[in-house]
């Protein structure tokens, strides 16, 4: 009976991610061991980092834009660390599944990296979103005046339907008014002129 590979604790590492770059990016092992104390480093690497994932993580950050010893000295940068090696992960997931025509794969990949690259960009603060409330009174509204006179005007011929609308619409629009008188109004603040003596 064959002996069982050892189980790889890098894979089941909590920091794989950060390991991982630091592992592609060509962080000296000694480093990486006393950051994360890995005497599987160097399997790992040789065993579970294909040159296809390396690719894909050097291709999603690039060099120039990544400092790794900073990166590793903040927790909030780990995630960042962390969202990169997810999305190089998806992106080689995605390549894949193209190659092999499942479509279907390759959409689900793609979706993902776009939710992975907008989680991104809120956590470097890219991304803003803006919320806008507008409140137009229906007194005001030019298609409900335009409405308004449209009806009136084909009721003309009609003296009784046009009593019974004109006191809906009178109805609707005395509650509508009602409404923006018990609107509380916006604080104002008055300052009186001195007066010179």
């Amino acid at each position: 009976m064959g002996r069982r590979p050892a189980k790889c604790t890098i894979c089941s590492h909590e920091k794989r991610s950060q390991i991982e770059l630091g592992l592609v990016y060509k962080v000296p092992m000694p480093v990486l061991a006393r950051r994360f104390g890995g005497e599987s480093l160097r399997r790992h690497r040789h065993n579970h980092i294909s040159p296809q994932v390396a690719a894909a993580i050097l291709e999603a950050q690039k060099p120039s834009a990544i400092d790794l010893e900073a990166l590793q000295a903040s927790e909030s940068e780990g995630l960042l660390s962390q969202l990169v090696s997810q999305r190089a992960r998806l992106q080689t997931h995605s390549e894949m599944a193209s190659e092999l025509g499942d479509v279907r794969s390759a959409v689900v990949c793609e979706r993902a990296i776009t939710s992975n690259l907008e989680l991104v960009g809120k956590l470097l603060g890219q991304l803003v979103q803006r919320h806008e409330v507008r409140s137009t009174s229906l007194l005001i509204s030019p298609d409900y005046l335009e409405l308004r006179a449209t009806l009136v005007r084909a009721l003309q011929p009609f003296p009784e339907a046009a009593r019974a609308v004109g006191a809906a619409l009178h109805a609707m629009e005395s509650k509508a008014a009602q409404n923006i008188r018990e609107a509380k109004p916006p604080l104002m603040i008055e300052a009186k002129a001195e007066s010179s003596a």
